[in-house]
């Protein structure tokens, strides 16, 4: 006992300090962060009380639920499902004993159902678009008519066919360029070989400056592919300018048709044959040509 009395006194002598300077940190501590332990402590109470209401009504949810279990539940009608049914407007199955009629055709039992709304609509829709397409084409005249269309897009039509052709007109050179026999073409190319060739070879053709162009003599060739490469590059060595910055490829086509039509016309007061006697592969048919000459 003394030996116990002894140890516990020499161990409250030794461990005093230490025990009062614990108390002395423990308090330090609370009144350093007195006010975030109250706030922590209060947080852990609402989070206690949270969870205990959150089990309460869990609890009360499930018993209530048990108790409706029984009872059927009846789906809502969405939005395209009620739209679906005011354009049906179907009878149910369950009663259709209200729409049955008396007839009877080898047990099969005829319904009175009413047309569906969307057809009935569609129906008053038409007969709204028939009096106004009586009002906008026949009475009004608004409208164009079948056939007023049709000669619209004709004339549509043969515009654009022109266009066409004077995009072709401006392709034509002197490797695909073809003899023009109608007379509108023939005519053009008289006038502006009047008009732009007279003056060196003669109203025409019979020479002048330059050489002869009715008789079979050539120069640079007497075929229409030849002479439009004459016209369109033209021979600056003799005085004979390029006509194609000032003549369309369909002009100088026209003016070599017609320079191709004057052999053989005879013209008074013609210059001396130059160049090389030319003979042409095919004849071309000249009738048109006589009647556009005849009047020069």
């Amino acid at each position: 006992m003394n030996y116990s009395k002894s140890v516990l006194i020499l161990l409250s002598i030794l461990g005093g300090p230490v025990m009062v300077q614990a108390q002395d940190t423990a308090s330090d501590f609370y009144t350093l962060y007195q006010v975030e332990i109250v706030l922590t402590v209060g947080a852990l109470v609402v989070v206690v009380a949270l969870l205990a209401l959150y089990t309460s009504l869990y609890a009360l949810s499930a018993i209530m639920g048990a108790k409706h279990q029984s009872a059927p539940v009846v789906p809502a009608e969405g939005f395209w499902s009620r739209i679906w049914h005011r354009l049906n407007n179907a009878v149910p199955l369950e009663e259709e004993a209200t729409v049955m009629t008396d007839h009877s055709y080898d047990g099969i039992r005829e319904l009175d159902n009413k047309l569906p709304p969307w057809w009935l609509y569609g129906f008053y829709l038409t007969i709204i678009i028939s009096v106004a397409y009586i009002l906008h084409f026949h009475v009004l005249g608004t409208g164009a008519l079948q056939d007023e269309e049709y000669y619209t897009e004709m004339e549509k039509a043969n515009a654009e066919v022109e266009m066409y052709l004077a995009s072709l007109d401006n392709l034509i050179d002197e490797s695909s360029v073809t003899m023009l026999n109608a007379s509108e073409d023939l005519a053009v190319g008289q006038n502006l070989f009047v008009s732009k060739c007279a003056a060196c070879h003669g109203q025409l053709g019979e020479g002048g400056v330059g050489p002869n162009l009715a008789d079979q003599y050539w120069i640079h060739g007497g075929d229409v592919q030849s002479i439009f490469k004459t016209i369109k590059y033209g021979v600056p060595s003799k005085g004979m300018i390029s006509w194609q910055a000032q003549l369309s490829p369909k002009e100088m086509q026209q003016i070599s048709s017609y320079v191709y039509t004057l052999e053989g016309t005879n013209p008074p007061n013609a210059k001396a044959p130059q160049g090389e006697l030319f003979e042409r592969e095919a004849s071309v048919p000249l009738d048109s040509v006589k009647v556009a000459t005849a009047g020069s």
